[in-house]
Formats: C-alpha cells, sequence, structure tokens
C-alpha cells in the first residue's frame, strides 16, 4: 500500500512539472504587429493569460516561416491563419481552428481614382500587385473572374508591401488590408476606390485562429484556457479602442504607426469582428465553411476526397480528454453508490433508485458516454467491502467537512442548492438569521455550514441533530425555534410527514454543495468530472430540481386525513368569505392606498421611474441571485452632457421636461427584463439581468444614438455619455457603482457622447 501511495505522488508530481513546461506556448502572427492581432497582446499585457497559468510568446511574421506546418510540428503551439487553412485541411493537415476574429476578411483590392478604375473590368491589360500564394488570394482571384473578366487579361506582379508604388504607378492596384493603405492614403489627401470581395458575394474568415489536433488531444485544457483568454482579451480590446492602440503603440510598434493609425485601425476591425447575430466574438459557422470548402473545390484547390472535417472546428462547449483519460473511462466501469433514504436526492420507487443524484449521474455518464449503473449504498462496511469488483465506485458527497482527505477526492460543485429555515405557523419571514438572539436552531451532524453558523452567529445555540426527523420533532415540541437545511429536502420534509404546523419562512444566503467523491487512487475520474462539470447549463440543472420540486411522493390509501383537515379548513374559509363580505372594498382600497405609498416610495416624484433607494436594493437582490444562480448581470450608468447649461439656458421647467422625456424614451427602449432608475440629478442607471458588458454595450451604444437623434424640445442637440460595467465575482453594490461611474466620467473626459466598458 505505501508503494502504490509512494507511486500515485510521483505521477502527480511528475504530471505537475510537466504541466508548468506545457505551460509556455507560443502564438505565431501571420503579418507584423499592429491592431489587427490586438486582442492577443491585451490578453497577455492585462494578464488574462498569467490568470490561466499560460505563459504566451507572441511572434512576428517573417517570410521564412511556414505557419501552419510549424504549428503541426509544434514549433510553435498556435498560429493565426486566413480562410485558406481549409485548403491546408483539404490536403489532410492535422489543425484545428479555434476562432475566427473577423467575419469577413480585412483584404480588398485598391486603386486610386486618378487611374480611372471604377469597374473590376478596367483592370484589364493593367497591372495588379497581389502575394504569390494564390491560396490566399482567392477571394480577389474569384471577384475578378465574377465580373467576366479573364486572369490572363491582368499582368499580375509579386507585392511589394510598399504603398508608394501604387502612388507612382508602379502598378494600377494592390492587394490591401482595409484598415490600414486607405488610413494612410486619407491622411495625404489621395482619392482612392476600394474592391471588396464581400460585396461581390465572396465572404471569407479572417484572422483565424488555430492549432494543431495534437495539441487539442494532449493538452485539452490548455487549448481551452488560450482560448478563453484570448476571446476575453479581443472583447476588452475592441471595447477599449483608444487604450489598446496605445498599448501597442508603446510595446508592440515595430512598424512605426502613429497612434492615430492604430486607432483607425481598431475602429474598421471592430466592424469586421461583429456579428448580427448574438453568436459570440469569433464564432466559426460550419455553414459558412462549407460554402468556402465549396468554392476552393471549384478552382481547383482540392486535396483530398475523403478527408473529414467533423471536428475541424473547435467546439468550447464539447469535453476534451487527453489519452489518458480516454484509456481510463475505456477501461473501466462506474458504478454510483447511494444512500436512498435521502429524499429528494435519492429514494426508492416502484422498486427503482430515483432521485437528484441519479439524475445527475445519469448527465454524466451521457457525457462521457459511459453506462450509468446505480446501486444502494450498504449501512455495513463489510458487505461494502465485499462490493468491490472492476468497477470504480463513487458517491455524491453533501459536506466537504465530512471528506477522509487522505482517502478520498472530491470534484468541483456540481449543484448548488439553496439553504432554508423552517419555524412553526407562527414565526414571522425570516431573512437574517442576526435577529434570532438567544434562539435554538437546529442542524444536522453532517452539515456543511454548521462551523460558519456558529462562528458567524456567536448569539444562536446551535443544536446538532442526528436526523430529520429528530430536528422537526425538536420544532414541533418547541425545544427548537427553527431547522437549518437545503430547500429541497425541507419541503419534501413537510409534504411527506405531512407537517401541517411547520413552513420555510426564508431563504438563507447559504448553499448545499453537491460533489462527487471517490477514493483517491481514481484521480483521473475527478480530473474528468472537473472538465464535465462546467459543460452542464443552467438548463440542465434546473430541469433536474424542478422535476424533483414537483415530484408526488407516495401514493396515499389513507384518505381519512382529507375529513380531519380538509373538509374543516373548507368549512372555516366559506365562514370566512361570508363574514368578510361586506370588507373587502375596504380591503381593496386600503391596497390600492399601499400601493399608491408604495409607488411613493420607490418611484422618483419627477420622472416616474425608479428611484435611488429602490435601484440600490434591486442591485442587492441582483447581486445576491448572481451568487446563487452563478449568472452575472450588467450595469449602464449614464448621464446627460452639460445638463447645468439647458437649467441655465432654457429654465428648469424645461430642464425637468427633458430629464421625464429621456426616462421616457429609454424605458421605451430598453427590454421588460431591464430595471431603469434615476440615481440622482441628470444620472440615470440600468440594470441589465443575465447580461454580458458586450451585449450591455449594444443596448447602450443604441440609446445613445436614439438620444442623439430624439428632439426634446429644446434649441440644442442632447447627448448622453455611458459607462458599463459586467458583475464578477465578490463585487459589491459599491464596486459595480464606482466602476460604472469611473466608465462614464471616462468618456466625459475624453470628449462626451459616447461608451466606455470598464
Amino acid at each position: 500500500m505505501k508503494i502504490k501511495n509512494i507511486v500515485f505522488i510521483l505521477i502527480i508530481s511528475m504530471s505537475s512539472l510537466f504541466s508548468q513546461e506545457n505551460n509556455k506556448i507560443t502564438l505565431q502572427l501571420d503579418w507584423l504587429n499592429q491592431f489587427q492581432f490586438a486582442g492577443y497582446y491585451t490578453a497577455k499585457e492585462k494578464g488574462f493569460y498569467k490568470n490561466n497559468n499560460l505563459d504566451v510568446t507572441i511572434k512576428e511574421f517573417s517570410n521564412n516561416v511556414s505557419l501552419v506546418e510549424n504549428v503541426i510540428n509544434n514549433s510553435n503551439t498556435y498560429g493565426i491563419g486566413k480562410s485558406s487553412l481549409i485548403i491546408d485541411k483539404l490536403h489532410n493537415k492535422n489543425i484545428v481552428l479555434l476562432a475566427a476574429i473577423y467575419q469577413n476578411s480585412p483584404m480588398t483590392l485598391i486603386t486610386l481614382k486618378k487611374s480611372k478604375i471604377n469597374t473590376l473590368l478596367d483592370l484589364k491589360n493593367k497591372k495588379v500587385m497581389l502575394t504569390s500564394d494564390a491560396k490566399d488570394t482567392v477571394s480577389i482571384h474569384s471577384m475578378i473572374k465574377s465580373q467576366n473578366l479573364q486572369l490572363e487579361n491582368i499582368e499580375f506582379i509579386p507585392h511589394s508591401f510598399n504603398l508608394e508604388d501604387l502612388i507612382n504607378g508602379k502598378t494600377d492596384a494592390m492587394a490591401c488590408y482595409l484598415s490600414n493603405e486607405p488610413f494612410i492614403l486619407k491622411n495625404r489627401n489621395i482619392e482612392f476606390n476600394i474592391f471588396n470581395p464581400s460585396d461581390y458575394g465572396f465572404d471569407f474568415y479572417g484572422g483565424i485562429l488555430f492549432t494543431s489536433n495534437d495539441e487539442l488531444e494532449n493538452n485539452p485544457k490548455r487549448v481551452k484556457d488560450f482560448h478563453t483568454a484570448s476571446m476575453q482579451g479581443w472583447n476588452y480590446a475592441f471595447s477599449n479602442i483608444e487604450e489598446t492602440a496605445k498599448l501597442i503603440y508603446e510595446k508592440y510598434n515595430t512598424q512605426n504607426k502613429s497612434l492615430e493609425s492604430l486607432i483607425y485601425e481598431g475602429q474598421i476591425l471592430k466592424k469586421l469582428a461583429q456579428r448580427v447575430d448574438d453568436k459570440p466574438l469569433g464564432f466559426i459557422d460550419q455553414k459558412k465553411i462549407n460554402e468556402i470548402k465549396r468554392l476552393y473545390s471549384v478552382l481547383g484547390f482540392t486535396g483530398k476526397t475523403n478527408v473529414s472535417f467533423d471536428n475541424f472546428i473547435f467546439n468550447n462547449q464539447k469535453v476534451i480528454l487527453n489519452k489518458l483519460e480516454n484509456d481510463f473511462i475505456k477501461d473501466n466501469k462506474f458504478t454510483l453508490l447511494t444512500n436512498i433514504k435521502n429524499r429528494p436526492f435519492s429514494y426508492i420507487d416502484d422498486n427503482e433508485i430515483k432521485g437528484i443524484e441519479t439524475d445527475l449521474f445519469g448527465l454524466l455518464s451521457k457525457k462521457m458516454n459511459i453506462a450509468d449503473n446505480v446501486i444502494e449504498k450498504p449501512t455495513n462496511p463489510s458487505i461494502f467491502n465485499n462490493l468491490r469488483t472492476n468497477s470504480i465506485h463513487l458517491g455524491f458527497n453533501y459536506s466537504t467537512n465530512q471528506v477522509n482527505l487522505a482517502k478520498t477526492l472530491y470534484s468541483e460543485p456540481i449543484l448548488k442548492i439553496p439553504m432554508a429555515i423552517a419555524t412553526t405557523h407562527d414565526k414571522n419571514l425570516i431573512t437574517d438569521l442576526s435577529i434570532l438572539k438567544k434562539q435554538k436552531l437546529v442542524v444536522l451532524k453532517n452539515s456543511n455550514i454548521y462551523n460558519e453558523l456558529k462562528s458567524k452567529y456567536k448569539n444562536i445555540d446551535f443544536i446538532l441533530a442526528d436526523t430529520k426527523k429528530e430536528a422537526f420533532t425538536l420544532i414541533k415540541k418547541e425545544k427548537a425555534f427553527g431547522f437549518i437545511d437545503n430547500i429541497l429536502s425541507l419541503s419534501h420534509e413537510i409534504i411527506i410527514r405531512k407537517l401541517s404546523t411547520i413552513k420555510i419562512s426564508g431563504s438563507l444566503p447559504y448553499n448545499l454543495e453537491m460533489r462527487v467523491s471517490t477514493n483517491k487512487e481514481n484521480f483521473v475520474l475527478i480530473d474528468i468530472i472537473n472538465k464535465i462539470i462546467p459543460l452542464i447549463s443552467k438548463k440542465e440543472k434546473e430541469e433536474i430540481v424542478k422535476k424533483y420540486q414537483l415530484i408526488i411522493f407516495e401514493k396515499v390509501n389513507d384518505y381519512s386525513w382529507i375529513y380531519k383537515f380538509i373538509l374543516p379548513l373548507l368549512f372555516a374559509i366559506i365562514i370566512i368569505l361570508l363574514v368578510n363580505n361586506k370588507m373587502r372594498k375596504e380591503i381593496s382600497k386600503r391596497k390600492k392606498a399601499e400601493e399608491t405609498l408604495k409607488d411613493y416610495a420607490n418611484k422618483d416624484s419627477l420622472t416616474k421611474i425608479f428611484n435611488r433607494a429602490k435601484i440600490d436594493s434591486v442591485l442587492k437582490e441582483e447581486i445576491k441571485k448572481a451568487k446563487l444562480f452563478d449568472e452575472t448581470f450588467s450595469v449602464i450608468f449614464f448621464d446627460i452632457d452639460d445638463f447645468k447649461l439647458i437649467n441655465d439656458d432654457f429654465g428648469h421647467i424645461k430642464g425637468d421636461n427633458v430629464l421625464i422625456k429621456l426616462a421616457s424614451l429609454v424605458s421605451k427602449n430598453i427590454r421588460d427584463s431591464d430595471i431603469i432608475g434615476r440615481w440622482g440629478g441628470e444620472e440615470f442607471i440600468i440594470i441589465l439581468p443575465n447580461t454580458t458588458s458586450n451585449k450591455a454595450f449594444i443596448l447602450a451604444n443604441n440609446l445613445r444614438e436614439l438620444v442623439l437623434k430624439n428632439n426634446f424640445e429644446i434649441n440644442k442637440q442632447l447627448t448622453i455619455s455611458i459607462g458599463i460595467t459586467q458583475y464578477t465575482p465578490n463585487d459589491t453594490k459599491k464596486d459595480l457603482i464606482k466602476r460604472a461611474d469611473e466608465a462614464m466620467y471616462y468618456v466625459k473626459n475624453k470628449g462626451k457622447n459616447a461608451v466606455k466598458i470598464l
């Protein structure tokens, strides 16, 4: 046994050493440093790569570099390429596409207006500069041929990458990037024409991030981490173009570009990167890949006809296992051991084991492609020992405090169930335990939050119970004020035991965390499950939980309780309705009065949208919900530019009308789920549930343009400055407001009438 443990430790130590070495990776660019690769510089400089334990070296392009071959032979770990990577795949090159930053390729054809080349047909018998690699210029060749102009009628010459050759007439047309050469010509007041392949139906990808099949197979987590950090870098770069351009200008400016040209480049490339649907930045559409592939085939670039494109596009939601993990699954059988006396997590119904544990294990098994074998866990350890076969046993753990770390490993939380408190019906709603000073609360002995509760609430007397039955008995006999457990178990126990005098009196800011546990020698299984857990969707988890919120637990054969409880209750209800019939109108009036008071307390008296106090409470609730359900949300903070001048020039009545009209305009142009309020003066705030900062940016920019175009009945154009921030774990209300406010004032200081994400 000791030898086995030593071997295990050696394996872990060696894998740790290798993982550290593997995390030194290289990214090969397909051109010189410029905004074209901004996301990767940002990911490096902002620490996004470092946060994922990645040490990334970014390499500029040079003429002797073979992009694809260097990635395949691991001279470079990752590379940037064009749509011509599809041709490489057709020739059976083992590569995988990770992201296409530019949904439309920036490559175009440019001519000077003075050359009188106003249509593609005017290129006949003219000189055109293109790169020597035919597959990289397919989009331009296809565009020309689509206009019934034969390529043989054009004199193609090697590209010098010197714009002066176009200006001085050494060539009549030149392949260029929309984000580069046009800026130079504009600054020199030289008129030009652009012929863009996408305008002629040849819509190619650009800036494609790719790697080798070997890298994906051997280091799947690293591929995913690199992809995630890179996309984070790109989102930041496009949201902060000026800041990113300055970074490139100061640290990556090997071409000696001006800051203005880098900003221009960023603005153009951002447009090329945007999608019209809700797909994320860098999304690669299989249909578009197939269309480009078909075009390459028509043009004679077809390689082997039997090449599979099934896994050509990286799927960030797919479970990617290395060889060790795949072999582990292939060579073993897996069995879930479960305690069947733990409703709704595990129980017997019609001689079948059911419950949340069974469903979660089924979900894991499906993603692992294994059989979901479930058996009852024996209470006698000796029986358990006799059960040991060639099957690997695992179970669900509800408290890390109860785990013997010398023998057992457990996964990351797979499901979080809110904790709640049950009391007798005469108790009030409880949202904060601190109000229960000197009260006795029951907690199960194996509870994962017992120590935390005892440490935080020193004025409460916590009683440990062995079973739920014991806990409820203590409440019924008034020997304890309440019982703390997860909300599902509490509700099920109340229904099953027909505890008519007990209710759930409130939820608590704690969770029961379900984890998978197994013997320490099965560490590979925990690694696999930890890869799967982030890929289990919120919807999949909700479907399982909802299933057991609605379940009927047992067949009821004794109907006497209906006569004992339901009929007297119905009789009492009828008496009450008859007696109180005359009072309904009065109650209705009171409710309306209460609603009016509530509106008065929550609404801004001028604009009739929520006031600061209400927004403050909504923000707290959104933070609580984000923590509870692992969600996110964004905050938009905006301010009317130069509002003081409006009051000074047109008077306060006009100023008030502007505030009212603005609040109404914005309210009508946000989603039903969004919450708007007046923060104070001319400052407004919008809370956007389940919304990333990038999606918030789109809404904010639309609102900015809407305000700009709207008539506020003053002889002055109204503009707003907008700041955006997204909730991150551990953020407080103060953190969010501060960041959004700082983002807004950044816009104010940079000229106003813009949007900034921070």
